[in-house]
């Protein structure tokens, strides 16, 4: 029969255990995420754990990367630099489009002292990956459609001036109606929420340019209002209504509304 452990070794080995964890967690911070971005191997693995701790932030407990990271790449080249060279797979690019959009939805937020950060992000991301953004929203792969979706939206967010930017470069073709239609049968966030959310984020953070301009589309917000909003959760319906009648005011609600039936 094995010897008994001791209770203190018992405690100590707890000990060791919550200290390797805590270490593994504090080892993970803006220098190391920028290095394994520069490489190859590991620079995936990094975008995943980026996004994991990102998500839980911010935490007093939790060492904040993001900040972390952009202190000292505020261009986030790095990130940007993975979109370069041959065909990305879609695997991929969620990661990178992820990893950009937990930065601009601190950016827009808590770390609004480094809303350059954000206007830069966008700034590049619209010169330079605008065409490939656009190309992924016709991807089958529902989940990568709604992260370009929520990229999108996070872009728009950052103020007056990147809605602008963003709707000045983005190509509303008829052929985007279809994202309206995108429904998970489940009730799960599916494509329609995420396109949903990217219309109302001009009306939010827009100016009264961009919103007269939304407005005159004929294939934007009327197809959202037109293909499905009897079947979406009350929660949603409330935030379109809120949001048109907050932003747009009662009496263009039901013509915009109108339009959407016609």
């Amino acid at each position: 029969m094995g010897k008994k452990r001791s209770s203190e070794d018992v405690d100590e080995s707890k000990t060791h255990a919550k200290k390797g964890k805590v270490s593994e967690t504090a080892e993970f911070n803006g220098t190391v995420f920028k290095a394994m971005l520069k490489e190859p191997t590991k620079a995936m693995k990094g975008l995943d754990t980026f996004i994991t701790t990102a998500k839980k932030l911010p935490c007093p407990d939790l060492y904040d990367v993001v900040e972390g990271y952009i202190k000292i790449s505020m261009e986030c080249s790095e990130i940007f630099k993975l979109l370069e060279g041959d065909k990305q797979m879609e695997s991929e690019m969620m990661l990178i489009f992820q990893s950009l959009e937990m930065i601009l939805l601190r950016t827009a937020s808590d770390l609004s002292h480094f809303s350059m950060v954000g206007f830069t992000i966008v700034k590049k991301a619209v010169s330079s990956y605008m065409k490939l953004i656009q190309t992924s929203l016709h991807s089958e792969n529902h989940r990568f459609v709604r992260h370009c979706l929520s990229f999108l939206s996070a872009m728009v967010s950052q103020g007056a001036d990147t809605a602008r930017e963003v709707f000045s470069h983005f190509h509303f073709t008829k052929g985007l109606s279809a994202l309206a239609k995108r429904k998970d049968k489940m009730g799960r966030p599916d494509v329609r929420m995420a396109y949903t959310q990217f219309a109302l984020s001009f009306l939010v953070s827009g100016d009264n340019v961009t919103i007269g301009q939304l407005l005159e589309m004929k294939d934007f917000l009327p197809d959202i209002l037109s293909s499905g909003l009897k079947e979406d959760r009350i929660s949603t319906v409330n935030l379109i209504l809120s949001t048109l009648q907050t932003k747009v005011g009662p009496n263009l609600v039901v013509s915009v509304t109108f339009q959407g039936n016609e």
